[in-house]
Parts: C-alpha cells; structure tokens; sequence
C-alpha cells in the first residue's frame, strides 16, 4: 500500500581529458569564445543539462506559460530573463526540471508545480505533544512530521536522507516521527508500539534509527527486545509492554489523525502542517521546499518582488 518513490538526482556528468602522445607537437588551442547569451533553448540561472531532449523541451514550454506564484506579472521564463529581483522563478524552474527528471510530460510537470503552490494554503492541525523529543533543535521554527512505518521499504530508504538533512539544519528544522504501520506488513504493528515504549523511556532516536537499520527484527519480539536492549533500555520491559499493548492505542490515535490529514501511504511529511505532495526527498529537493517555507512563514504568504 506504500505510494512514494525516493526521488534521485542525477550525478554530476564527468569530464574526461585527453592527453596528447608521447612526442607529438600539442595543437594550438583554439581561441575561447565568448559564452552566448541565454536563448530560446535555455533558462538563464538554471542548469537543465541532466535532461533528455524531450524533458527540456516540456520544461522550455511550462516555462513560457506558467506565472510565477510571487504575484509577479510574468511567466517564468520572462522572469528569469528580465526580471532580476524575482526570487520565486529560478525555484520554480528548478522544480519543474525535477519533475521533468521523473519522467513527467508537461502537463504533468504543471499539474505538480500546481498541487505543491497550491499546498501552501491548506494546514493540518497534527498533535506533537506526545510524540517528541524532535530530531534537531526543538526551538527550531520550521516543523516536519514524518508519518512512517519501520517495515515500508520506501520509509527505509528516506530514513537516511531526512534524517541527515534534517541534523545539518537543525536550528532551521526539526522533525517529528509519528506511527502509521500498514498492518499488512508482518511485524509493523509489534514495531509502532516498541517505537512508542522507546519514546516513553527515553530511547527513542536510537531505537527509532536502530529499527530502520535493521527492519528484519520487527518480526520477532526477541529480536526487537534485543534492539531495545542495545539502545539502553530493558529487553524484559519492552516484551511486558508489547504483550500488554500499552502504546497500542497511541499508534491507534496517530493512525487516526493521518488518515484525517489526507495521507495514502507511507511515508508521508508534512511542513508545517503542509502536506509534502511531491515525492521528492532529495537534499536539493527538501532544501527547496524548506526555503519556501521559511519564506512563507516569514512574509504570511509569497514575498513580493
């Protein structure tokens, strides 16, 4: 039942030189050229190399029909050519080449830009009284709530990245883990509720980390007893609790609330209450959606230019 892909950038394309042979006269290199300006073919500012020709192409022509969400009178493309004080249109590209990357044609790369802009306007009220400490800095003023399952593959393989971009942000951001084990997977359940008695003993990142690591062990309550073990906590503790189902009715009420925020499967993130529609969990992508944020919380809407 899980729907997100991690998203994954292209890597950086390498440059191979070649050396002349032993003996022969070097050529003369030819005079430099000076860099042409930006045309039709191209964004200013924005790098679209990573593209195949057909990705390029759709995102050249959102650019020229899409407006820019500061409010500006120009597409985004008129933006990045003539209006240098725009701070909004060079995201906007940015985000629609990734889209692009993905695979999208170009209505689909309007239809995201679309539901994540729109986005910002709609906030889940999400409870996080219970369910801290956060990861980073608990004064930090930008708030994500990961609803997540141990035993999901693809909340396995976001783990890693969220986890590290949100530890070198963390006076910016911190981040909030709540359970939502999809029940068809053998051991979520058992793994939700070992999470939540971590929480209440003071374990919770470690055993938290030390269940992704190792999400074989949700499947035997021996082998989360001894992860619980590890983390610094009482194996005998953990099994009382998981025979007893103390924390279940807490997975119960976070499985609740997630359903009522909008979310279909995991992992799922919000930003301030904001559902993160796009499955990018990429650095770039993730910094990209915190600096809109930032921007948001700042000005109560898009800064205008």
């Amino acid at each position: 039942m899980t729907f997100r892909r991690l998203h994954v950038l292209a890597a950086l394309a390498a440059v191979l030189a070649a050396a002349a042979a032993p003996g022969a006269i070097a050529a003369e290199a030819p005079p430099a050229k000076a860099a042409a300006p930006a045309g039709a073919d191209a964004l200013p500012g924005v790098d679209l190399s990573a593209l195949a020709p057909d990705q390029r192409t759709s995102v050249l022509a959102w650019a020229k029909e899409a407006f820019c969400y500061c409010g500006c009178p120009h597409t985004v493309d008129q933006c990045l050519r003539s209006h240098g004080t725009c701070r909004h249109a060079g995201r906007m590209a940015r985000l629609a080449a990734r889209v692009a990357k993905e695979g999208g044609p170009r209505a689909e790369i309007a239809k995201a830009l679309d539901a994540y802009y729109g986005s910002f306007d709609r906030r889940a009220k999400l409870d996080v009284s219970r369910f801290g400490p956060p990861r980073g800095n608990a004064a930090a003023p930008v708030t994500l709530v990961e609803f997540s399952d141990f035993t999901c593959p693809f909340c396995q393989l976001v783990h890693r990245p969220l986890s590290e971009f949100v530890e070198a942000r963390a006076d910016r951001v911190k981040l909030f883990y709540k359970p939502f084990p999809i029940e068809s997977h053998p051991g979520a359940l058992d793994a939700a509720q070992a999470a939540e008695w971590a929480r209440e003993n003071g374990i919770f990142w470690p055993m938290h980390d030390a269940l992704f690591e190792r999400p074989a062990a949700a499947r035997a309550i021996g082998d989360l007893a001894d992860l619980a073990r590890a983390a610094g906590g009482s194996a005998a503790g953990l099994r009382k609790a998981l025979e007893e189902k103390t924390w279940l009715a807490r997975v119960r009420e976070s499985q609740v609330e997630a359903r009522a925020a909008g979310i279909r499967g995991t992992p799922t993130l919000f930003v301030n209450g904001r559902l993160h529609v796009l499955s990018d969990f990429s650095e770039e992508g993730l910094e990209a959606t915190l600096q809109d944020e930032e921007e948001w919380a700042k000005h109560g809407g898009w800064e205008r230019d």
